[in-house]
């Protein structure tokens, strides 16, 4: 009896450490192979996002293939749109970061060390100092994108490529995977893994999607009204970095601060402008997404900012983008696989 419960105990400890070394070979594949993984998990997330509107085409009689190429050009000219009407502002605020740190440090004084010792820098060189420091910021921005440019080139070619062929064909692809299937309730529970899942991954894409654009319109009219510069830029960065919650209108709020700040004279009215994104940011915490998605999507904060921070280790800034979709999309394949069990009560929110 002895030698079958320590026979037990050895199985249950050599599971255990294959487990380990499983989850250990899944972390550093994904970290070595990000090149690989992540123009297809972003292909992935647009496909979804754009798959109602191909749904839409192919019911006016459009085959997916044109439908697919039609939806992607249009996405594209949007985003090259935009992205031209902000470069000149980004860039612009870019260089005002030395003048906004040389405000900051002439009114707070010796209360930051790192300030401090900016003040000794600038007060001995004037003005020449800042430019200097603005020069050398734009040299090593101009430095870093040179050397990723084609890098990122070729990727985002590849989400483009990708994109279209999980549009045009990714159906097609369900349908082969339903087929292979020996039998009918395997074929009929295959088929409902298949559509219930992209049912509701692509339902939350789109959804978040609208709605971080809609906070991201709504910022840049609070920004206008206020009377600060660039106001589209604004509620751009609002809109982009709400894919991340918590973390990413903590960092927008930050920016904002500094915006505000270099845009008024003093303190009090600066904050009035992260003020305002905050404000706008609790009612679509509150009451915007929980309305349009309900509490079927929710998730234990601590668990969403310890899953961003893992994904932002492994794949930086677009990890920590990527993170809540990823999660969503693993939370809802596990559950119709019947995968989580107990754990989704662990991870869900109140």
């Amino acid at each position: 009896m002895k030698n079958i419960w320590i026979d037990k105990e050895s199985n249950d400890n050599g599971r255990f450490a294959l487990c380990i070394l499983g989850v250990m070979a899944v972390v550093y594949t994904l970290y070595f192979a990000k090149s690989l993984f992540v123009p297809i998990l972003v292909a992935g997330f647009v496909a979804l996002f754009c798959s109602p509107l191909v749904k839409l085409l192919k019911i006016l009689r459009v085959p997916r293939p044109i439908g697919s190429v039609f939806i992607i050009g249009l996405l594209i000219n949007c985003i090259a749109y935009v992205l031209n009407l902000l470069v000149e502002p980004a860039s612009r605020w870019l260089q005002t970061v030395p003048y906004i740190l040389h405000r900051l440090k002439t009114e707070v004084g010796g209360v930051a060390k790192p300030l401090s010792a900016l003040r000794e820098s600038v007060s001995g060189s004037g003005e020449q100092a800042v430019g200097t420091a603005v020069n050398a910021s734009v040299d090593s921005l101009i430095a870093l994108m040179a050397e990723t440019t084609v890098m990122v080139f070729i990727q985002l070619l590849a989400i483009v490529v990708i994109t279209y062929f999980f549009l045009a064909f990714g159906e097609d692809l369900a349908r082969n995977v339903v087929r292979f299937q020996k039998t009918m309730a395997s074929k009929k529970a295959t088929l409902k893994v298949f559509n219930t899942t992209k049912t509701d991954v692509s339902r939350y894409v789109l959804v978040i999607s609208l709605i971080n654009m809609l906070l991201g319109i709504c910022t840049a009219l609070a920004m206008y009204a206020l009377g600060v510069r660039d106001a589209l830029l604004w509620g751009a960065l609002a809109a982009m970095l709400n894919f991340a919650p918590y973390i990413g209108p903590m960092v927008i709020t930050i920016i904002l601060t500094g915006v505000g700040y270099i845009e008024f004279y003093n303190i009090q009215e600066a904050l009035i402008v992260p003020g305002a994104f905050l404000a706008l940011n609790f009612i679509e915490c509150q009451f915007v997404t929980p309305t349009f998605l309900g509490k079927r999507f929710n998730v234990n904060p601590l668990f969403v900012v310890l899953w961003m921070f893992f994904w932002g280790w492994l794949w930086g800034a677009v990890g920590m983008l990527l993170a809540i979709p990823l999660l969503m999309c693993c939370r809802i394949l596990a559950s119709q696989l019947n995968l989580i069990g107990g754990w989704e009560r662990v991870v869900k929110s109140k």
